[in-house]
């Protein structure tokens, strides 16, 4: 009687703990979440069994958050293909496409509604008890998919003057942006364009005029691939940086040469503050630049 009480609890035991889990995409992630940009484009579902099933894998969507042991249209479930018992007890794993159309986005459908749903993958097959009778219902583990149509906030962006033939451009993001855009107009035409990643710091802009002014805006993208509205202008305009030399002549030096040229007195004294001044100049432009 022991054995038996003992054989059963461990049967019952395994049965709970055992499931089908769900992945997404190449990633094998198991929560998807997408944006308007991928409205039509089927996802790749893995399915992954670690149960002696004896009956096919059913799967539907729920909107209610929860899967039920079963499939239920009267609070809004969504059928999709079944994996075929064939197919399910051949195999530990297997794979099948998601139509993102066919979840219940409500008014508007995919790609037209701005704002964020979340929708569950459920699913539901059998195993033999004990007797060996195909009667045990076994849930999948669900998995979470979120529909994403509301775009980041507007970011906001500021210029730094005083590089040669270049700008730096700080973009402040919101949260949810992963990436962005900077883009530099003069006039109506747009002349450079730099993709960035947020956590980056500020964005040197090159191939620029000196002394040209320019109007720059940014926009950022999310993880759903949502663009925001470009932020408000602001001007920049690059200027010339100075090497050693330039600014010696331009502090009224003259190349003297010999040894002893910058040895002492005042031609010397304006020598070495000229190109102090310069390495501090140069120093700062490293560290902005970085």
């Amino acid at each position: 009687m022991r054995t038996f009480l003992l054989t059963t609890a461990l049967l019952l035991s395994s049965a709970a703990s055992a499931q089908v889990k769900f992945t997404f995409g190449t990633a094998n992630r198991e929560t998807l979440r997408f944006g308007k940009a991928d409205c039509q484009n089927p996802v790749t579902v893995t399915w992954t069994r670690t149960i002696q099933a004896c009956d096919r894998l059913t799967l539907w969507i729920s909107t209610t958050g929860a899967c039920q042991a079963s499939v239920d249209t009267s609070k809004g479930d969504v059928p999709l293909d079944e994996v075929s018992q064939t197919t399910f007890l051949n195999s530990t794993t297997g794979t099948f496409n998601l139509d993102r159309a066919l979840l219940p986005y409500g008014t508007g459908g995919c790609g037209g509604v701005a704002e964020e749903k979340t929708f569950t993958l459920c699913g539901a097959t059998k195993q033999g008890d004990w007797t060996n009778i195909c009667n045990t219902a076994v849930s999948a583990t669900s998995a979470k998919i979120i529909y994403d149509g509301k775009p980041p906030a507007t970011p906001s962006v500021s210029a730094s003057s005083g590089f040669d033939r270049a700008a730096s451009v700080t973009v402040n993001a919101p949260s949810d942006a992963i990436s962005g855009m900077v883009r530099v107009f003069l006039g109506a035409d747009e002349v450079r364009g730099v993709e960035w990643s947020v956590g980056k710091g500020a964005i040197l802009v090159e191939g620029l005029e000196n002394d040209v002014t320019y109007e720059v805006d940014a926009f950022v993208v999310d993880e759903a691939g949502n663009q925001s509205e470009p932020s408000a202008r602001v001007q920049v305009t690059p200027t010339k940086t100075y090497g050693f030399m330039d600014h010696y002549g331009r502090s009224g030096g003259q190349e003297m040469g010999g040894c002893g040229a910058a040895g002492g007195g005042v031609a010397g004294g304006a020598v070495l503050a000229v190109l102090g001044f310069w390495l501090f100049s140069r120093r700062n432009r490293s560290w902005l630049e970085q």
